[in-house]
């Protein structure tokens, strides 16, 4: 079994960046396919009001779950989240079809045979901080 959390803002679909996620869905995924949902984990407000700071809390409430599913994440914040073990994966769509999925492969990514996202989210770059991140 693993540990996923999941970002949307609907409760039905993967749909949101990592850094601007509210609220991350937790939930256990059987290697047979079947999960359950966990709890609602609140995104804390920075202890600064810095991007770094804000990213490293998240990645901290996050810190006990194998992989994280978002729409996009940042570089920063993929190398925070995989300092403490996490694999953080670019997904979109129903959440029910994503944690099917990887029940069928998630001893392939907890192995390590999975890259990291490829976003192209950049801070200073453009691509999906253009303007949001710092």
């Amino acid at each position: 079994m693993s540990k996923v959390a999941v970002a949307s803002n609907d409760g039905a679909n993967i749909n949101e960046h990592f850094g601007r996620a509210k609220e991350f869905l937790v939930y256990e995924v059987e290697d047979q396919g079947g999960y359950s949902f966990l709890e609602r984990r609140e995104v804390p407000p920075a202890a600064d009001d810095s991007h770094d700071g804000q990213v490293a809390g998240v990645a901290q409430l996050l810190a006990d779950v194998e992989v994280v599913l978002v729409e996009q994440i940042g570089p920063g914040a993929e190398r925070q989240l995989r300092s403490r073990g996490v694999v953080a994966l670019d997904v979109s769509g129903p959440i029910d079809k994503a944690l099917k999925a990887y029940a069928q492969r998630g001893k392939f990514v907890r192995s390590g045979g999975v890259k990291p996202p490829s976003s192209g989210c950049h801070p200073g770059g453009g691509g999906c901080c253009s303007g949001g991140c710092k």
